[in-house]
Parts: structure tokens; C-alpha cells; sequence
């Protein structure tokens, strides 16, 4: 029976803020649902702030939490070269790390968009949220103690790391953002594979964490774990490069509506020995998309990394602000890739984030907000580099032509 009135509650709330909503202008849906397949869409999105807010780094080791560290972030936005014309759904956001000292890390992160939804906080207001998946390089500014929480391998490559994770902006209908995000730099086996660019023996037992927002996180390796035999949330899609040869914008084409099974094989520590803490779950996912599209994990040795791969990261435990309740993990993931559009198959490499709970969640569409999601969300983007045709990287900076979004 409470169930039954607290899913009263919410529907009532998300009707009665849509009707305000429409009022304001809100919420903006992005255009890339419901097209033909292998088409070229128009995206939408608002402008976003830039923003200030504390910030948690956590040093891992044979994923456990080895140390914690409190700092604060500074998130601007960066032009974009504008002589090929503005990429679709692409972002460049500079972030600094400082304390009452100064500066400590820097960097310049490049930001791919993955979708948006629509949330109903513990007060009723209706969010609208839009997450971009995001990598590049932190360099180190100031002397700082090695192993935490500077890695190993930063002195090496210029005294920088590449991390990879997400970014979600959150306006609710009086146009007042909120932010939550994540950078990982994992362990050798991830993000020091022998063979790519800064390949390597530096931190085998080690990763480390930038998050925000700080108040209310709880770090720790053992969180939910992602898993199911078939969903039919939500999307594959294609950013269209420009062909060898010639020169232009990178293009958005309409979402590819997809199912998915995602099979949990094992968990373990990918990061240290066998007795320590099950950080890490490893996968095996199938995506079938309703254009063609086929995401499959091969047999080994088939690709660079074993599978669909997640490492526990914590929990934000707050009602009082976005995200809510909710479970974060980093993810990343080796697949076949088959496109039917361009006929691609391409052994690809994606980096991302899983999260879990936090405010009930309703789907997105053209025609403003829909029925609800399901409360496991799952955002990947592919990691490739120029020049055409592109090929897939690991361990350095990257640019995506593939976005994976899956609910469950």
C-alpha cells in the first residue's frame, strides 16, 4: 500500500510540475528521438553554466579506499575551433582543482553528449538533466606526494594522466542548475594497456577518483552491480565524421532504439590480489539496435579489454539535492561493433559510468516527458582517433563516434 501511494505521489507531482513546466519553457527536448534510421538529426540543447563546487579525490589501492582528500573544482567553458563548424553535442570545459594554497591540477575535458531525462526531487520540482561523457588529460601543478595522491605514471608523460567519466548538468523550471560528475584514472590493466600510447608497468594496485558533488558521498568498493537478461531501454547512436578526405562538422544522427543483455560473469579486484575487496564486476553485453547495429563481447582474445568491466566507486546519500540516494560506478568495455548504416565492424573501446537509484527518472521525448525509466542507467562513448578512417586508442586523450545509453 505505501508503494501504491508513493508512485501516486510521484505521478501526481510529475503531471502537476509538467503543466508549470510548459509554462516556463521547460523541459527542452534534445530532437534526436524518432527519426528515420542513418539520418542526420538536429540537436538541442540549452547553454550551460559554469560552475564552483567541492570536490572529493580518492586515492585507491587493491581496491580498497586507501586515502580521501577534500578539494574544490572550478568547471569553465572552453570555445570550440569554430573553422570546421561546431561538432554535434561536443563540449570543451577546463577544471581546476584548488585549495587555500592555489591550483593543484588542471585540465582541459572534452564532453560528448549521451541523452537527457526528466527527474521529480524529494520536494516535487521537476529537473530536467543532461549528461555528457567526458575524457582528457589532469595535469599535476604543484609538488604532491606519489603514490596518492598524484599516480606514478604522471612524472613520466609530462605529469599528466588521462581520466575518463561523466558530467550531469540539472536545471530544474526557474533555469537553476545543479552538477554531478566523476573522473577515473584506473589501474595499468585499463588505463596503461601495453599496446597504446603510454602503455606500462606504474600503478597496477592503484586508481584514483575525482568527484563532486562532495557532501554526502560515501567512497567504497562494494555497491550494486549492474545485470540483466533483456531491457528495451534505451539507445544506440552515431556521431557522423566528416569523410577521409574532406573536412566538416561531426554530425548527430537520430537515436537508434536498442535492447540489451548484460550477464554478469564475475566480480573481483581488476586492481590488486584475489582477496581483496570484489570491486570490479565484468560483463557480457549484447546490444541489438532496430537499425542494425550489433555490440557484442568476442572471445578472447577478440578485443583490449575482457567485456563490459564497472568499478564501485561509492554513493551520494542525500535527498536534499541532485543526485539523491543514488549508487556511482565507472565503467568501460570491449566490443565488436557492427554498424549497418556505413557497414562499419571495428573492434571499439568505450569508457563511462553506471548509476544507480537516485530521483525517480522519466523518459525524455520530442513531445516532452514520458513514462518512467527504470532506475539503472548505463552511458558509454567510444574512445577512437583521427585521422580517418578512425581507429580505436586507449591510455591518452580521445574522440567519440559512438554513444551507448541503456537503462534497466
Amino acid at each position: 500500500m505505501l508503494r501504491s501511494w508513493k508512485r501516486a505521489l510521484v505521478s501526481f507531482f510529475a503531471f502537476a510540475c509538467l503543466d508549470l513546466a510548459a509554462a516556463a519553457q521547460c523541459p527542452l527536448p534534445d530532437l534526436l528521438d524518432g527519426g528515420p534510421c542513418c539520418t542526420v538529426a538536429k540537436l538541442q540543447l540549452p547553454a550551460f553554466p559554469n560552475f564552483t563546487q567541492d570536490a572529493m579525490n580518492i586515492c585507491w589501492r587493491d581496491c580498497n579506499v586507501d586515502q580521501v582528500l577534500f578539494t574544490k573544482s572550478r568547471w569553465s567553458l572552453t570555445p570550440l575551433a569554430p573553422a570546421a563548424g561546431q561538432p554535434c553535442g561536443e563540449r570543451l570545459m577546463n577544471v581546476d582543482f584548488f585549495d587555500a594554497s592555489g591550483t593543484n591540477w588542471t585540465g582541459n575535458m572534452r564532453l560528448v553528449y549521451a541523452r537527457t531525462w526528466a527527474e521529480i526531487d524529494n520536494s516535487g520540482n521537476l529537473l530536467q538533466v543532461w549528461r555528457f561523457l567526458m575524457n582528457g588529460d589532469l595535469r599535476v601543478l604543484t609538488p604532491l606526494p606519489i603514490p596518492c595522491p598524484v599516480p606514478p605514471c604522471a612524472p613520466v608523460h609530462g605529469n599528466k594522466a588521462r581520466f575518463t567519466g561523466y558530467i550531469d548538468f540539472v536545471r530544474d523550471c526557474n533555469n537553476q542548475f545543479q552538477n554531478a560528475w566523476m573522473l577515473t584514472h584506473a589501474c595499468d590493466a585499463i588505463d596503461h594497456h601495453f599496446a597504446f600510447p603510454r602503455g606500462g608497468a606504474f600503478h597496477p594496485d592503484r586508481a584514483y577518483t575525482f568527484l563532486g558533488p562532495a557532501a554526502g558521498f560515501v567512497p567504497g568498493p562494494f555497491q550494486p552491480t549492474e545485470g540483466t537478461a533483456g531491457s528495451p531501454f534505451e539507445t544506440v547512436r552515431r556521431r557522423r565524421f566528416p569523410a577521409p578526405g574532406t573536412t566538416g562538422p561531426i554530425r548527430c544522427e537520430y537515436e537508434e532504439p536498442a535492447n540489451h543483455v548484460l550477464t554478469p560473469q564475475q566480480q573481483l579486484c581488476q586492481c590488486g590480489p584475489l582477496a581483496a575487496p570484489p570491486q570490479w564486476m565484468i560483463g557480457d553485453l549484447t546490444v541489438v539496435g532496430s537499425c542494425g547495429t550489433n555490440i557484442f563481447v568476442p572471445p578472447p582474445p577478440g578485443v583490449y579489454l575482457p567485456g563490459f568491466m564497472s568499478m564501485a566507486i561509492g554513493a551520494w546519500t542525500s535527498g536534499a539535492f541532485y543526485p539523491g540516494p543514488e549508487n556511482l560506478r565507472w565503467n568501460a568495455g570491449g566490443y565488436n561493433y557492427t554498424e549497418a548504416c556505413s557497414a562499419l565492424v571495428r573492434r571499439d573501446v568505450f569508457y563511462g559510468v553506471s548509476t544507480f537509484q537516485g530521483f525517480p527518472a522519466f523518459q525524455m521525448t520530442s513531445a516532452g516527458m514520458g513514462p518512467p525509466l527504470p532506475p539503472i542507467f548505463i552511458d558509454q562513448a567510444n574512445s577512437v582517433r583521427l585521422p580517418s578512417p578512425l581507429s580505436t586508442v586507449m591510455n591518452v586523450p580521445y574522440l567519440s563516434d559512438h554513444v551507448i545509453s541503456l537503462n534497466h
